[in-house]
């Protein structure tokens, strides 16, 4: 059965041009958050290395997992994706359409910075605790879609625009950028205690 999560994203320009570029993180390993579903809330919680061997090859970026619309982007051409140690990032180039223009301002005002994800598990891919009510996936089969959202169920992921953002992280240098990272993680997981 497929799945649907969702994450925080981020908008830019490059280099001043009109180029419309998203960058976000989707899935965040070893976040645990809830769910809501029709028959009832739980906590979950994706374990790092669950998209280790998962089929990444055919991944579209959507708005709200509308799949009546063109896509924004997809893998390999205009989407990109990378597994890393807290989960998994996109690059995306979005058309210059009305679509694509309207999304990529709506992410640099802030007015949408969550990602969502549709995804099967495996079976065995995933345990329950009916103690705690919690579901941990393992395993990630395939991702299908990536999407931007104004609603995240995981609220640690992130899109952003991202011409306003390089041109000030292009300011500082690596261990800087390493100790403002952990900052805003403090920051982030402060507020949600």
């Amino acid at each position: 059965m497929k799945e649907f999560r969702i994450a925080e994203i981020r908008a830019t320009n490059i280099d001043g041009n009109n180029e419309l570029i998203l960058e976000g993180r989707p899935i965040v390993y070893d976040q645990p958050t809830t769910i809501k579903e029709p028959f009832g809330e739980f906590t979950e919680i994706i374990r790092a290395g669950a998209l280790d061997g998962a089929d990444l090859s055919d991944v579209r970026l959507l708005y709200n997992h509308d799949t009546n619309r063109i896509p924004l982007a997809r893998t390999p051409k205009t989407l990109t994706l990378s597994v890393d140690p807290a989960g998994l990032t996109m690059r995306a180039s979005l058309p210059n359409t009305e679509d694509g223009r309207s999304v990529h301002t709506a992410v640099g005002r802030g007015d949408l910075s969550g990602m969502s994800f549709a995804f099967t598990v495996p079976q065995g891919g995933d345990e329950w605790d009916p103690k705690t009510n919690t579901r941990t996936i393992k395993r990630i089969a395939k991702v299908y879609e990536v999407s931007i959202v104004p609603f995240p169920a995981y609220p640690q992921t992130s899109v952003e625009a991202r011409s306003v953002i390089e041109e000030s992280w292009a300011k500082l240098r690596a261990p800087e950028r390493q100790q403002l990272k952990i900052k805003i993680n403090q920051i982030l997981l402060r507020g949600e205690m």
